[in-house]
């Protein structure tokens, strides 16, 4: 009997062979390029946290390569959909209850839809997105895509008791999940774990097409094999994402750790342990997954910065608790791992008793119970010939927290390298005033009323000397400082450090809003209190009862804290803004909206409608979005998070530092901004890397208000505004 005589007819036309090549190039495609991106992403980067459209946005590092793997997936999955045969006809007497016969025009509407997805990865590629927050066209193209590739199969259904009917809606409840993961710490590897079902689903279909007209792979034996070897990966698969979404709990008198698998084939070998006193690096000789290792240092552990007799011997777990941490780390990834698997060959499973119409047999029982202990044997196997009883080959750590304890003055040289470098910085800043004078109408100079000098993220860098003499060459009035004073949330730190002393020695009102590291819990507000304890600070929340607003040369400026604290479980950022800025809304509902509203994160102030200034700091990356400035870290970092490993961990080298210049008009709008980024401060070696002037126009698009009108003569005022609305 020749291979086709049991072949069921296609309805309508298609190329099988070329849908299962490009379904399955697409899949390939969209897995490389993916990993290759990630992995030359800098530090900092998590994809199973962040979103793969992230790399879409403007400034990112290759981004050209996330494109063109966008574009490629698109075009291939297009192809698919184009030489997609429709779904065989089946004969009478099998059809379920309720069931029609082929409706016309079903197919070329089911290859529609995957067409219109290879579309929508295209737009998704093209779209512009200035920034990693994702804008709403990017939503809706996003939406519609992963749409198609679920609803494809429906829309050649016959009935809704069809197989494929089953489907779509199981894959369209997949797709819906997204918006309750996106809350979640995970959604970067859950968004990429869907993204690879619907494709793989696709490559499927199109196989078992490809198979209906004939085609095999070889005998029995053979096809059961290559099943089990394929399952076998998918169950692995599954298995390492199962750990990325729900990782395995490990604590320690001092630490917290996560622990999952890396989904990343570059990270094969590896164990990295990523803190915000630098990330910790193993590399081993073997296959084992890498292993990442979420940690969450406790925050007294500030007591090691300054207590005299401190030393990373207190830090150190003791062997017990490496002992309890390593049986627990095993036992939690395992079970994790193995959950994983055993899911997928399930679902390979029932997948297959659906499309058949009937209970699985015992050849596909062999294969899923094969696969799900081959996946497990092999990555178990691996792990331990990887990691166990072996010493990595390269071990490599910025090691702050030991520069720290081996050089007890560090914190004292920022300021003293901060004052050294004083001079050569005003120099420079002393050249844009010449661009400025070049460039800018003359009248913009003599209706100033106000200079405002904007700061964020000092994270315990006392680089104050620098500011104060910043603040008297430019003849800044007024500072606002965005947040992350410290990096542990704790009095101790700032008093060890020398900021609090430092923004005494101002001489001009420091204005701030806290960061999440400004705290160690949701209600302490120690920070806060030892800065109310300032002459020259003004607080725009003092407390969780009360706001205020500073109107100083007429101009009106005004914002709220961030709710989070050092030590928080990190998840769903944008989400945990939104309470905050409701109630400051509430608080200030029925008031003039504030010429200038500062918060901390990007998402606490964005889409504040109606001020001519939205200031945020939180991205370490200064940024514009039409009015919202988000200011740069002016320390870069602090001397802690400062340090980046060099070429080849050579030297520890500094991530830029910046701070703007904002100038406000007689008319209380912005006349003009002044972005400043520069370097290498720390190390004692300044280099200015930019300098770019903004039009005010281009940022306060609000009219003139004739009824007002600001003068540098007007005394400042403080106004409190009672906290309305939340507990």
């Amino acid at each position: 009997m020749s291979p086709t005589s049991t072949a069921r007819p296609l309805s309508g036309r298609g190329a099988p062979r070329a849908a299962v090549i490009a379904a399955t190039a697409a899949l390939a495609t969209l897995i490389a390029g993916f990993q290759i991106a990630e992995r030359l992403q800098p530090p900092g980067y998590a994809a199973s946290r962040e979103s793969a459209l992230v790399l879409t946005a403007t400034g990112t590092p290759y981004r050209w390569l996330t494109v063109l793997t966008l574009v490629s997936t698109g075009l291939l999955v297009g192809i698919a959909g184009w030489a997609l045969p429709a779904a065989p006809a089946q004969p009478a007497g099998r059809r379920p209850r309720g069931a029609i016969g082929p409706i016309p025009g079903a197919g070329r509407l089911a290859r529609g839809l995957i067409v219109m997805a290879g579309v929508g990865l295209i737009a998704l590629a093209l779209l512009p997105r200035p920034s990693p927050e994702t804008p709403v066209p990017v939503v809706l193209v996003a939406g519609a895509t992963v749409a198609g590739l679920a609803l494809w199969p429906a829309a050649e259904s016959r009935s809704i008791a069809d197989a494929a009917w089953r489907r779509s809606m199981l894959l369209l409840a997949l797709v819906g999940s997204l918006v309750l993961a996106a809350r979640g710490p995970s959604y970067g590897a859950y968004e990429r774990a869907v993204a690879l079902i619907l494709l793989g689903h696709l490559v499927l279909v199109a196989a078992r097409r490809w198979w209906d007209v004939g085609h095999r792979l070889g005998p029995l034996p053979v096809r059961m094999t290559l099943a089990t070897a394929a399952l076998s990966l998918l169950c692995a698969v599954g298995g390492v994402l199962t750990t990325v979404i729900a990782p395995a709990p490990v604590a320690t008198k001092n630490f917290v750790v996560g622990l999952s698998f890396s989904p990343s084939l570059a990270d094969s070998g590896r164990v990295v342990v990523p803190t915000v006193l630098g990330d910790v690096e193993a590399r081993f000789t073997g296959l084992a997954p890498g292993v990442r290792a979420d940690l969450q240092v406790r925050a007294d552990i500030t007591s090691a910065l300054g207590t005299p007799n401190a030393s990373l011997d207190m830090l150190r777990p003791t062997p017990a608790e490496i002992d309890a941490a390593v049986r627990e780390a095993v036992t939690g990834l395992g079970l994790r791992f193995g959950f994983g698997c055993l899911l997928v060959a399930l679902a390979a499973v029932a997948i297959r008793a659906g499309i058949r119409r009937k209970l699985p047999g015992p050849r596909t029982a062999l294969v899923a119970i094969s696969a799900a202990a081959l996946a497990l044997g092999l990555t178990g196997a691996a792990v331990a010939k990887t990691y166990r009883g072996t010493a990595p080959n390269q071990l490599s750590a910025t090691g702050l927290l030991g520069e720290v304890q081996r050089n007890s003055t560090l914190f004292d040289d920022v300021a003293i390298r901060s004052a050294q470098v004083a001079p050569y910085l005003r120099n420079v800043v002393a050249v844009s005033e010449a661009l400025r004078e070049r460039y800018q109408p003359a009248d913009i100079e003599q209706s100033r009323v106000l200079r405002i000098l904007l700061i964020s993220d000092v994270h315990a860098g006392n680089q104050y000397p620098l500011l104060r003499s910043l603040i008297e060459s430019e003849q800044v009035d007024l500072v606002i400082d965005s947040g992350d004073l410290v990096n542990f949330g704790t009095v101790a730190e700032g008093e060890i450090s020398g900021v609090f002393r430092g923004i005494a020695d101002l001489k001009v009102p420091y204005v701030f809003v806290r960061g999440n590291h400004d705290a160690t819990g949701p209600d302490d507000e120690a920070v806060l209190r030892r800065l109310r304890g300032i002459p020259n600070v003004i607080l725009l929340q003092p407390d969780s009862t009360r706001y205020q607003e500073l109107s100083i040369a007429g101009v009106r400026i005004a914002g709220f804290n961030d709710p989070r604290w050092f030590g928080d479980d990190g998840k769903g950022s944008a989400q945990k803004q939104q309470p905050a800025k409701e109630r400051w809304l509430a608080s200030f509902a029925g008031r003039p909206v504030p010429d200038i509203i500062v918060s901390h994160e990007p998402w606490a102030v964005q889409g504040i409608q109606g001020a001519g200034v939205l200031i945020n700091g939180h991205m370490h990356s200064a940024f514009r979005d039409g009015n919202r400035i988000q200011v740069g870290t002016f320390t870069g970092g602090g001397p802690l998070t400062h340090f980046i490993a060099g070429e080849g961990s050579e030297e520890l080298v500094g991530q830029p530092s910046a701070f703007d210049i904002l100038d406000i008009g007689h008319d209380c709008r912005v006349s003009a901004l002044t972005r400043y980024r520069f370097s290498q401060v720390v190390e004692g070696r300044p280099s200015f890397d930019d300098i770019s002037l903004v039009n005010g126009s281009a940022i306060d698009t609000r009219p003139v208000d004739p009824t007002r009108g600001c003068a540098a003569g007007l005394p400042p005022n403080l106004l409190h505004v009672p906290r309305v609305g939340g507990s």
